[in-house]
């Protein structure tokens, strides 16, 4: 299994798909926007089902669109933190005075 994937954009012609089909031997062709991102996947079936209508109709009409991975649910950091509070100095005490006896 090779890790090339022929691409078009969703712009390119059923015709351009075909092509670019028939120049690399394959059967499917991955549909890319301007940033690179998979969008879809156009295979042989989807273009001659719709060549018949229009050759010159756009990819992005007759393609499968790919469900965008689920984002990541946020992981709740907890926030580290230590109190600090002042140290209380201690008093000196008196020492207790003697309860007398009168």
């Amino acid at each position: 299994m090779s890790s090339f994937i022929a691409t078009v954009f969703p712009t390119d012609t059923l015709l351009r798909a075909l092509r670019e089909m028939e120049r690399h031997q394959v059967r499917m062709l991955g549909v890319v926007g301007e940033g690179g991102g998979l969008l879809g996947l156009v295979s042989e079936a989807h273009i001659l089902a719709a060549w018949q209508v229009d050759p010159l109709a756009s990819v992005s009409e007759v393609m499968a669109r790919v469900k965008p991975p689920p984002r990541e649910r946020p992981r709740l950091r907890l926030l580290k933190f230590q109190l600090r509070l002042p140290r209380l100095r201690r008093k000196e005490r008196a020492p207790p005075a003697p309860v007398g006896r009168e």
